[in-house]
């Protein structure tokens, strides 16, 4: 073999070795993200369901800004099983997605992670669950708007082995600053705030519980309510009844409250309705598949005179984890009836 093939091979096997590596680097997993290969703010397009794909990303709160969409999600990570007892508790961060047309994304990285806890407010925590988190924002008297991430916190603050912790920002990417626990009663897992259209807040939780929020959106106004969304054969029946996550959405005066069933393998979301936040509530069904791979876990929203339902699923392609699953945002449009009731969501890949 001549001089100028054996450099032609070896350029040739170079450079199938970069394209090899380029593409291990695309399909990254969050243990990729927590070492720097994904460079962020990442632009993308989206290409059709899931939104994610280089990293999991669950558990989606998402709000419309000043005509962006804002969605925050969970992560999922590879388990230690020298320090997590299962793959959940390896979650330990929030990451951020926002879109002008729901069509270009920015993928802005992890916002908060629990090396960001005020450790002064909460005291020793083990284990740094950070689970489905909430969003909100609001303006004070100067026309100067806040921004609060709602998370549970698995701790034995006050007893309690779940409570809601608050952080604040100037933006929706921060910086954001550890407020710790939620002043008053804890609202435990899935924190979820819903501002009516009056600007009072309500945080809802797992509990099936609500209360408002002060005008700080960091304390209680009120001790936490039950919610009473279903007649007394749906509250018996395992399938159909509140599991987790709980949310709140309002169209033409109507007040939705939502929920999850993970227990049930043909539909996984439910809803009620009802004309005031606190309920009592009208049970109407189901209102969305189960998900593939995954339990629903689902957040709401009009954008531009569309509604969409953002939930999440686990599969193996985007990404495939060795010791935890990958959970990734999807979304799908949401037609009502004229009565106001909700069509049956259709999935889509």
């Amino acid at each position: 073999m001549n001089r100028s093939l054996v450099l032609f091979t070896v350029a040739i096997i170079l450079l199938c070795s970069i394209m090899v590596n380029t593409s291990t680097a695309q399909k990254a997993s969050n243990d990729a993200v927590r070492i720097g290969k994904i460079k962020f703010p990442y632009n993308f397009k989206y290409e059709g369901n899931p939104l994610s794909r280089l990293h999991g990303a669950a558990d989606p709160s998402v709000h419309v800004w000043d005509g962006v969409v804002w969605v925050f999600t969970s992560q999922d990570r590879n388990m230690d099983s020298t320090k997590h007892r299962h793959h959940y508790a390896a979650m330990d961060g929030y990451h951020a997605f926002s879109s002008a047309d729901m069509i270009n994304w920015t993928n802005h990285g992890e916002v908060f992670h629990s090396s960001m806890l005020n450790q002064s407010r909460w005291g020793p925590t083990p284990e740094n669950y950070m689970w489905a988190p909430g969003a909100a924002r609001k303006k004070d008297k100067n026309g100067v708007w806040t921004y609060y991430l709602y998370y549970p916190h698995n701790s034995k603050f006050g007893g309690e082995r779940w409570v809601t912790g608050v952080a604040t920002a100037p933006t929706p990417i921060g910086p954001y600053t550890d407020q710790g626990p939620l002043k008053g009663d804890t609202m435990r897992m899935d924190p979820m705030v819903f501002i009516d259209d009056d600007g009072e807040a309500y945080v809802y939780s797992n509990s099936m519980i609500v209360a408002k929020l002060k005008s700080d959106m960091i304390s209680l106004a009120e001790t936490p309510r039950k919610i009473e969304y279903a007649p007394d054969s749906i509250l018996r029946n395992p399938l159909l009844r509140f599991c987790e996550g709980l949310y709140m959405h309002k169209k033409d005066g109507i007040y939705y409250l939502s929920y999850s069933n993970f227990k049930n393998n043909e539909y996984q979301s439910f809803y009620a309705m009802g004309k005031n936040p606190y309920g009592p509530f009208e049970w109407k069904g189901a209102m969305a598949p189960a998900p593939q791979g995954a339990q629903d876990h689902h957040s709401i929203i009009e954008f531009k005179g569309q509604w969409y339902y953002f939930y999440h699923i686990a599969i193996d392609e985007f990404p495939k984890y060795k010791e935890s699953q990958g959970r990734i945002v999807c979304f799908e449009k949401l037609f009502y009836n004229p009565d106001g009731t909700i069509q049956m969501i259709k999935h889509t890949r």
